[in-house]
């Protein structure tokens, strides 16, 4: 079913953003045609295009190619902004990194994995978002290695620290390695005077996701069970704007052009 609107609004826990599309309606549950490309069959058999024609091809592919990326890149940070922002209850900064250096991503994501499930089996409760991060590319001393740099994670979570005042955070740091992720170090931070949760998190979401050893691999894990932020279109957003949103001033404003859906108005809020 394809459904008409001009107006969106995505609420993530309290944060609010808001798209106003000024001269074109959209379209949601429409897909667009894909653009006819050139293959080898059409050059070396039919010989239907000029040399001029496929290096111009060849350029528009790759530009395309490169935008999607950058675009993919994009969303994945939305995405994972506007969940962690949903699940406030998410107050714990955990780092999980590896004794050995550990290069492998797919080798290293198993073992992140099976620690999960030890945690998760230990304690029903704890939920979860995390990314993945590479170290320096370069060593102490300056010298590429030639692997890349290990890999570790970062994890904003719900776990609950013991109430035993004699046990410090270094201690249980120590114990939670021991037990529960045993390839290496843990380090843990309370988040909770953090406004925008989702904007600090994405800060370790940079130049990594651009690592060759990422392509084709998820960019984040998460619990199943965290909410999801909520997307309203049409008379529905404009009727919570008006009621919850419209008496609050935007922490962000900004007017961009896309090809698809023109000129939009978009703005950002935080509720009380």
């Amino acid at each position: 079913m394809i459904e008409r609107y001009d107006f969106k609004l995505i609420k993530s826990g309290r944060e609010i953003e808001v798209y106003d599309y000024r001269n074109k309606v959209i379209l949601k549950g429409y897909t667009r045609r894909k653009r006819t490309t050139i293959n080898n069959k059409d050059i070396l058999e039919k010989g239907i295009w000029s040399l001029e024609e496929i290096l111009d091809e060849l350029e528009y592919q790759q530009q395309e190619q490169t935008k999607k990326t950058q675009f993919s890149i994009s969303r994945t940070r939305t995405n994972i902004r506007r969940i962690v922002n949903s699940n406030s209850h998410l107050n714990k900064f955990l780092t999980l990194t590896f004794a050995k250096s550990t290069t492998d991503l797919i080798e290293a994501n198993k073992l992140f994995n099976t620690a999960i499930k030890r945690i998760v089996r230990a304690k029903p409760y704890f939920e979860y978002i995390a990314v993945v991060e590479f170290q320096k590319d370069t060593d102490y001393h300056g010298n590429i290695k030639e692997k890349g740099g290990s890999v570790h994670y970062h994890l904003l979570c719900n776990i609950v620290m013991s109430d035993n005042i004699a046990i410090d955070v270094f201690t249980w740091e120590r114990r939670f390695a021991l037990k529960y992720w045993q390839n290496g170090f843990v380090k843990i931070k309370d988040v909770n005077t953090i406004t925008n949760m989702g904007a600090y998190f994405c800060k370790y979401l940079g130049k990594d996701m651009f690592d060759k050893r990422m392509f084709g691999k998820k960019k984040f894990f998460c619990s199943q069970t965290l909410n999801k932020p909520i997307e309203m279109i049409g008379s529905k957003a404009i009727s919570f704007f008006n009621k919850y949103v419209l008496p609050t001033k935007p922490v962000y404003t900004k007017t961009f052009t896309n090809e698809y859906t023109g000129i939009v108005d978009y703005s950002a809020y935080t509720l009380k």
